[in-house]
């Protein structure tokens, strides 16, 4: 572990920036360009020392700020920086201490020393830098590489991802984690946990994590560990080497405010330091409307142009700064528009900015003919360019009009449908082998507070309604056996569903869908790991270990169909 004094930060960056690309001393520019060529070193961990935010990650994004460390200054941080380096050490055998004087007084090394071996840098900025550069000689041995997407003839499918990890020996019998305690399960995302099948080409992850308390980006203390040093994407999702990891800031989630939440310089270096094969360029919906403080706000055609026109600035400032620091993921240029020939007419301005991947954004709200003459359009406007760029579609899949995307050219795409529909669909949450949808089986938990509370509206006991659910799922999983009919689990169930008021999601409906599913036991027709390995627990609509496993299984189904 290495525990760095801060500097100058950067006077033109705007907004929250990772930390080690915010300063611009001497051990910040000797790492940076150490991490142009290689990895970010293993069993490496860096922490910074700042005068503004006292102990931080290296990666903590964080803004520019004007304060400068003193004793003074060192004296008063003391005491928190002192326990957060003491939770620090306990995890690392040896602490490199590369501080100035006034950085020190703030820190109590007899206390460090109990729980590890500390080194200091001494001498003159020059000896420090060059201890700093031999350290990182010692660590960083693997060379980055820039990976390039391969020519395919079907679509590629790159899956949203919002931290859809899952506990791997979850008890579905007993309806129990593994452990209570999150950190001690072994949680796999569920691309890793269906290998060796496939269900994707790709992860989509979004900037826009950093704004929320999910996935792998998700807003943390400044002081927590995971921001001592970036995670490998590929590695956090466990791809394959033929697999790719794709970022973009996901402008949905700031649609609604006047400058996207994400900056320019922010973007380029979380694409950079988190391993991304591709990375998305800033962009801005050019929505029709937007919601203003509760209350809903149609925007002007001159504020959407604007949107349009700033997506675009963004876009080739994105590359300027790829291209300045030598970046090794690909640069994807994200294109938005108010009609559908807004999408072509721009596609000669991005090729000419260098792009030679392309994304269209702002397509989710848009039906399925709008989005055909989007496609139309940049495939009119392609045919004069003698290097076709590849094409990405952001967020939609549409099936009724794949067909249209393949004449068009389009490479690529993401949608998160088929996943979510596991949960968000009232009778279409599991896709068969056989092309139909079934309805998933609800069986709520009662040890959900908010689903209990409901149950009692019923006016029944805690103890018949745990009676009852208890019933239901031994019903179900009787029925699976073939020890009784399917009449017989159809009343156990309904009788635990009724407690519910469902409103015109009526017992006469539920029965009618319910049957098609256990007639049908789609279950026992696929191969896939979730189906073989829980059996009739994949139809069983409870819990995020149930219902994201068959939205696993139902991405399956849409790669497969792709691959045909």
């Amino acid at each position: 572990m290495v525990v760095l004094g801060c500097s100058a930060t950067k006077f033109d960056s705007e907004g929250s920036i990772p930390a080690v690309h915010l300063y611009d001393g001497p051990m910040y520019r000797v790492l940076r360009s150490r991490l142009r060529s290689h990895r970010w070193p293993e069993r490496l961990n860096i922490s910074v020392l700042s005068a503004k935010y006292g102990l931080i990650g290296s990666v903590a994004p964080i803004r520019h700020y004007d304060q400068r460390m003193t004793a003074d200054r060192a004296r008063e941080l003391a005491p928190s920086v002192n326990a957060a380096l003491l939770k620090l050490v306990q995890s690392n055998d040896k602490v490199h201490l590369i501080l100035g004087k006034d950085y020190l007084k703030g820190i109590n090394t007899d206390a460090l020393s109990g729980h590890a071996q500390i080194e200091y840098a001494d001498g003159p900025i020059g000896e420090k830098l060059h201890k700093f550069s031999a350290l990182l000689n010692r660590h960083a041995k693997q060379e980055r590489i820039q990976r390039l997407l391969p020519q395919s003839e079907r679509l590629l499918y790159f899956l949203p991802d919002w931290d859809d990890f899952l506990d791997a020996d979850f008890d579905f019998k007993n309806d129990q984690f593994s452990t209570e305690r999150r950190a001690n399960r072994n949680e796999l995302h569920m691309i890793k946990l269906l290998q060796p099948t496939r269900i994707c080409d790709g992860v989509l992850v979004s900037l826009a994590q950093h704004l929320g308390t999910k996935g792998l980006l998700r807003r943390v203390p400044l002081a927590d560990p995971h921001l001592m040093r970036p995670k490998s994407v590929k590695e956090h999702f466990g791809l394959a080497d033929d697999q790719w990891a794709f970022g973009d800031c996901g402008a949905f989630s700031y649609a609604n405010e006047d400058e996207p939440a994400i900056s320019v310089e922010q973007a380029v270096a979380v694409y950079e330091l988190y391993e991304f094969d591709l990375g998305a360029s800033v962009d801005h919906i050019p929505l029709r409307e937007i919601v203003v403080n509760g209350k809903k706000k149609k925007l002007s055609i001159k504020e959407r142009e604007e949107r349009v026109r700033l997506t675009a600035r963004n876009a080739e400032a994105f590359i300027n700064l790829w291209a300045e620091r030598s970046c090794s993921f690909t640069p994807v240029g994200v294109i938005q528009g108010i009609e559908a020939e807004d999408y072509g007419e721009q596609m000669g301005a991005y090729i000419e900015m260098g792009y030679k991947h392309l994304a269209l954004g702002g397509l989710v709200p848009r039906s399925d003919d709008e989005i055909a003459e989007v496609v139309a359009s940049v495939a009119n406007a392609l045919k004069s360019q003698k290097h076709r760029p590849w094409v990405h579609l952001l967020g939609v899949f549409r099936p009724k009009i794949q067909a249209k995307f393949r004449e068009g050219g389009i490479n690529s795409f993401d949608s998160a449908t088929y996943f979510r529909k596991a949960w968000l669909r009232s009778d279409q949450n599991y896709l068969g082998v056989d092309g139909k949808w079934y309805g998933a089986i609800r069986v709520p938990p009662t040890h959900d507070a908010r689903t209990l509370e409901r149950l009692k509206e019923s006016g029944k006991r805690k103890s018949t309604i745990e009676k009852r659910e208890r019933l239901a799922l031994d019903a179900l999983r009787s029925f699976a056996k073939g020890y009784i009919s399917e009449d017989d689990c159809l009343d156990a169930v309904l009788s635990y569903d009724k407690l519910l008021d469902r409103g015109d999601f009526s017992s006469k409906y539920l029965r009618a869908q319910y049957r098609n599913t256990l007639h049908n036991q789609p279950w026992k027709k696929c191969k896939c790991a979730v189906c073989r390995d829980i059996g009739i627990d994949v139809v069983i609509f409870r819990g995020y270990n149930r219902n994201k496993r068959r939205g696993a299984h139902n991405t399956c189904r849409l790669y497969e169909q792709l691959a045909q």
